[in-house]
């Protein structure tokens, strides 16, 4: 079987750096060993889909746009109005099972797990550092565990998931998943990091 190559296999092989007071205060790796899948349905046939969506992923659904549900091993994201993107583990065959209880009339599934690449960045510093680049109100009152955003960061769609007090997760297209390691690295500089294989 065919293993998926990373597209930052070689950015890992390098070590981190000490801060400017010889810490390091945040670690930045890649997550590995996952699938995500996106569903969309169409506007006229909301309810159908949803009850689909609901049935096969066995949860509810998340009621607003930038909030994620998980359960049974799975993340459910409304990325938009009746979209959303489903994680679950590698090999899950989660394509296959929401084809096959979404039928083409209500919506549809496109596989997008080789398509992006899942970068985290976690310490005490992660919100000081990303905030260096995206747009968006980090204050743990606003931006609150679980919640996630689709925003930009250099010059570069990306969805940041917060998954911890001091976690997020990075999904960024695979082919500018080196051009945002290197902002993150350049980033955390400052507060010194390290780099997680």
């Amino acid at each position: 079987m065919l293993e998926r190559r990373s597209a930052l296999a070689k950015d890992l092989q390098q070590g981190g750096r000490d801060g400017a007071a010889g810490d390091r205060s945040v670690k930045i790796g890649e997550v590995r060993g996952w699938s995500l899948v996106q569903a969309a349905g169409f506007p006229a046939e909301a309810a159908a889909f949803e009850a689909a969506l609901s049935g096969a992923v066995g949860t509810s659904l998340p009621a607003k746009v930038g909030e994620a549900v998980t359960a049974q091993g799975r993340t459910l994201m409304r990325v938009g109005p009746e979209h959303f993107w489903v994680l679950g583990p590698e090999n899950d065959e989660l394509a296959a099972r929401l084809s096959a209880s979404i039928a083409p009339s209500v919506g549809s599934i496109l596989p997008l797990s080789h398509s992006r690449t899942r970068i985290f960045i976690e310490g005490a510093a992660a919100r000081a550092v990303l905030a260096k680049g995206i747009p968006l109100d980090f204050d743990p009152a606003v931006f609150k565990i679980g919640q996630f955003a689709l925003t930009g960061l250099h010059h570069t769609p990306v969805l940041v998931h917060r998954t911890g007090a001091e976690r997020y997760e990075i999904y960024a297209m695979r082919t500018f998943a080196h051009s945002i390691w290197e902002w993150l690295t350049d980033a955390a500089l400052p507060v010194g990091y390290d780099v997680v294989k």
